[in-house]
Parts: C-alpha cells; structure tokens; sequence
C-alpha cells in the first residue's frame, strides 16, 4: 500500500503539470519595430506631455490555445541619446518600472501581465500610455530614444522581443518673468525714489529670469525713447538701463543674443537702471519699457 500511494502521487503530479505545456504556448509580437511620436508640446513648468498607443501580442504556437504571458521594457543600452528622454510607460492601471539595460534584473513594478493571450491573427491590443515631463530644460528639435520590449511565458523565459522608439519633438519656446521689480505677470514697475540732479542716480538691482528651449534674443523699447517723461508737462529726464554691466539699445535692437537654450531653472539676466545729473523741472517722472524675448 505503501508503494501504491507513493506512485500515485507521482502520476498526479505529472498530469498536474504536463510536459508539452511549453510548447502550447509561444508569445510573439505581430511585429518587430514600433514607433511613438510626441508633438505639439507644450513647454512650461510642470507641464506633461502624453501619447497613447498600442502593443498586438498574440500566442504564435498555432494549436488555437490562449495563455498568460508577460511583458518588459528596459533602456536599450546602443541608443544614441539614451537617458536623454525622461518619459513613463502607463499599461492597465500600472506604472511600469523602465529597467536601466536589457540585462537588468526584473524587479516587482516592471512586469505587466497578460493573463490570457490568444491565438488568433490579430492577437491582443495591449494600451500603453506614454508620459513626458515637458518642463523647461527640454531642448528645441527632435530627440529620440529606444526602448527594448520583451515578452516572456509563464516560466519567465523571454520569447520575443520589439524595439520601440520614442520620438519628441520640441518646438522653440519662451518664457520670461521679472525679478526684483514690484507687480506680477506680464507688468511691473521699478520705483527709481527720488532723483538727486547733482549726481548719478542708480535704481535698485532688478532683473529678468528667461527659459528657452533655443537660443534667444532680447530687445528692449522705450516708450518715451530712453527718456522719463514728466506726468503733466512736456520736461523729459534721459536716462539708461544696462543689462550685465553694458548699456542697451532702447529702440527695439537686440541687446544681445544667448547661443544655447536653457535650463530648468533658466538664465538670469541683472538690469539696473541710470539717470546722471539734469536740470528739470520738480514732479513725478516715468517711462514704459517692453522687453520682449524671441526664440530663434
């Protein structure tokens, strides 16, 4: 009876698990290559920039059975501008985890499940979900970025795999804000105090702080042409702003151009403005100055 038993749980387990499981089920992509492209982003701090698309998978052992099966992704360690994309990949609820190189140990959060793949032609449309931050520090142009998808069975042994190809086009974009100077948004005012006209007369340090995905220039117009204008009379006080030191032109001219883009946390260009000595006549003085910032 002993022995009985013995053989009987033998026999169980082998009908448990039966030998010609494996070979029942063959996950395979329904192609080798696939692209994804981002446009008309958006750049600004906080931004993101999304994309949906999809993964056919299917079970390529041609006995017409569905079986589970599991997907992914790493960085593909030959791309040339690899890394150089932030971006997350959303399936069925999940945030996959990227793995650094195609030999990366899996870790709990970079597996997605399939439970039941079938067989058919057309196979499964697996939705993805893909996440770029579009905050400032993105570069103008195309980038480009390669991931390896692979797909395993259910004894963790990959089967196929697709190269998948993230594309971002960024546009030129511009933002530039004010520091040091009182109001919000688009205006503000610098309160020169007030003027003694016996010696040369410094407003208090102000600037701009300028993000741009290119480079960029900077042109400054004065509505009274580089003069304060008295606010009931026709008297004019001249006056000058200087950005980093150097005096700008205030008709419009480019006060200089920045040859890269920049940064997350931007270029901050110090303004201060100088009025000599003058004779005119005592009241309230002010001038309107649009500083405007293009992306070339």
């Amino acid at each position: 009876m002993k022995l009985l038993r013995a053989m009987i749980g033998t026999a169980t387990a082998v009908v448990a698990f039966p030998a010609c499981a494996q070979s029942q089920c063959a996950p395979e992509f329904l192609q080798a290559a696939q692209s994804v492209t981002l446009n008309d982003i958006e750049v600004g701090a906080g931004n993101t920039a999304s994309e949906t698309f999809q993964i056919r998978i299917r079970n390529g052992s041609g006995d017409n059975s569905a079986c589970p099966a599991r997907i992914r992704v790493a960085r593909l360690s030959t791309s040339p501008s690899r890394g150089q994309i932030d971006f997350s990949l959303q399936a069925q609820g999940q945030t996959m985890e990227i793995l650094a190189n195609e030999s990366f140990p899996a870790t709990a959060a970079s597996d997605l499940d399939i439970p039941r793949l079938p067989s058919s032609p057309n196979g499964l449309a697996v939705p993805f979900r893909l996440i770029v931050p579009s905050n400032w520090g993105l570069a103008e142009g195309r980038q480009v970025d390669d991931l390896l998808v692979f797909l395993l069975d259910q004894s963790g042994t990959v089967t196929d795999q697709l190269r998948l190809t993230i594309s971002l086009n960024v546009p030129p974009a511009v933002e530039v804000r004010t520091v040091g100077a009182t109001g919000r948004d688009a205006i503000a005012s610098v309160n020169l105090g007030t003027l003694d006209p016996e010696r040369i007369n410094f407003s208090n340090p102000f600037g701009i702080r300028v993000w741009s995905t290119s480079p960029y220039t900077i042109s400054f117009v004065s509505e009274n042409e580089g003069r304060l204008r008295h606010s009931s009379a026709p008297n004019t006080i001249d006056y000058q702003l200087f950005m980093g030191g150097s005096q700008v032109n205030l008709m419009g001219l480019p006060a200089g151009m920045e040859p890269d883009g920049t940064d997350a946390l931007g270029d901050f260009h110090p303004l201060q403005v100088q009025v000599r000595p003058f004779r005119a006549r005592a009241g309230s003085y002010s001038d309107r100055v649009e500083v405007t910032v293009t992306a070339n």
